[in-house]
């Protein structure tokens, strides 16, 4: 937050937001820092301490004479949920008012665009409130992240929950008694990543290889939207001359062959082929096979799963690298489901990165695993839910 430039009369609001930004505060480095007198920054710090926004965090530093109060957030006054929708899971966070992730847990669900569907995920949010003891007057605002396009404003989810007349936030908030934003899950991943990682860069690429495929991008510092919050559909652009129909309906789409759902068909036909796997017997009984089962399989070293991944990273290299030509990033991250299998995925594709890229278009580039990888969509769904909650904040 540079204010440095401006000389206007702020809210408590905004100064609020500079301390979630900044963490422990004095007068006098608000009063410089935000270009205010030392009266006006007094009556602010004043109004968010007496209603416990804020609270004393000792004595700061100071060469001479008496040392100036801290104040920091009171983390204690509100949570915010984040809720990231997988194909067959849903990862859960816990974030207090100060951005500290309190829990995490992941819980089985089957993601389907049904009542059914809808009614699974309602009563699984309102289990994790119960198990971890949230009181209801605390939680804030949840944020939840699905797949495909969403378009957040509205709240209306175009892909899973498309059943609804009414907006899917709509129909949560009533459900659950509780303040509901919603995001893609690529975006909010991404976010997750830019909140806590801290990245310097301002030009990034993340690509998000689930069960689907997705991206999305940070240009000169500011996360691209497009004009009805669909940008990033990666995944869908046409790529091949195949039969495969997409889940979107049409035939062709990248992510028929780079994704989680291809890999498991991949998979799946392989077996059938009668090809050997640590997953045989259970294919073999009819069991239930996930794409967690095929990613373990793969880390446990089964070479019919890593052969089938290094091709998907191979193939996903050819088009990431377009995106290199196009944008010339700084930082190009590669999160979701298939980047836990760690180098069998990513070294074929950072070797079709540099096989298929220009080389002085990306001779600057640096690409590298999310490290947040399975909480990134939970924690970032967890920071949207404070960022509309400030929005709508009144004081």
């Amino acid at each position: 937050m540079d204010r440095s430039k401006n000389k206007f009369k702020i809210t408590p609001k905004e100064l609020l937001e500079f301390f979630i930004e900044r963490g422990e505060l004095t007068v006098p480095l608000i009063s410089k820092e935000m270009d205010l007198s030392m009266p006006t920054t007094n009556k602010l710090i004043s109004y968010l301490y007496e209603n416990n926004y804020i609270i004393n965090a000792g004595k700061g530093e100071r060469n001479e004479g008496r040392p100036p109060s801290l104040y920091t957030v009171n983390n204690n006054i509100g949570l915010f949920m984040g809720v990231d929708i997988k194909k067959d899971y849903i990862n859960f966070s816990i974030m207090d008012f100060g951005g500290n992730i309190k829990k995490n847990k992941t819980c089985k669900y089957v993601l389907e665009n049904s009542s059914r569907g809808l009614k699974n995920l309602c009563n699984l949010i309102n289990d994790i409130i119960k198990e971890w003891g949230i009181n209801k007057t605390l939680l804030k605002y949840i944020g939840i992240n699905i797949p495909g396009r969403i378009h957040s404003e509205e709240g209306i989810s175009h892909t899973y929950f498309s059943f609804l007349d009414d907006p899917i936030t709509e129909v949560l908030e009533y459900e659950l008694n509780l303040k509901i934003v919603i995001e893609n899950d690529t975006r909010a991943m991404f976010l997750g990543e830019l909140f806590l990682e801290k990245y310097k860069e301002k030009n990034i690429v993340f690509i998000n290889i689930g069960w689907g495929l997705g991206s999305a991008l940070l240009v000169n510092g500011e996360t691209v939207r497009g004009k009805d919050g669909f940008a990033g559909e990666l995944g869908h652009f046409y790529a091949y001359d195949n039969e495969i129909l997409c889940h979107c309906g049409k035939k062709g789409c990248l992510e028929t062959e780079v994704s989680g759902s291809a890999l498991y068909r991949k998979l799946m036909e392989s077996l059938k082929k009668g090809k050997s796997s640590i997953l045989s017997q259970k294919f073999n009984n009819n069991d239930k096979i996930t794409l967690s089962d095929i990613i373990e399989a793969t880390n446990s070293e089964d070479l019919l799963c890593i052969d089938i991944v290094e091709n998907i990273g191979s193939e996903l290299g050819k088009h990431v690298a377009n995106l290199i030509n196009l944008l010339n990033p700084e930082l190009i991250i590669i999160g979701g489901s298939l980047a836990a299998t760690g180098d069998y995925f990513f070294l074929p594709l950072r070797s079709s990165v540099k096989k298929y890229t220009l080389k002085i278009v990306n001779r600057n580039t640096n690409m590298v695993l999310s490290k947040l990888n399975e909480n990134s969509g939970s924690i970032g769904a967890c920071f949207i839910a404070r960022e509309n909650f400030l929005k709508e904040m009144v004081i």
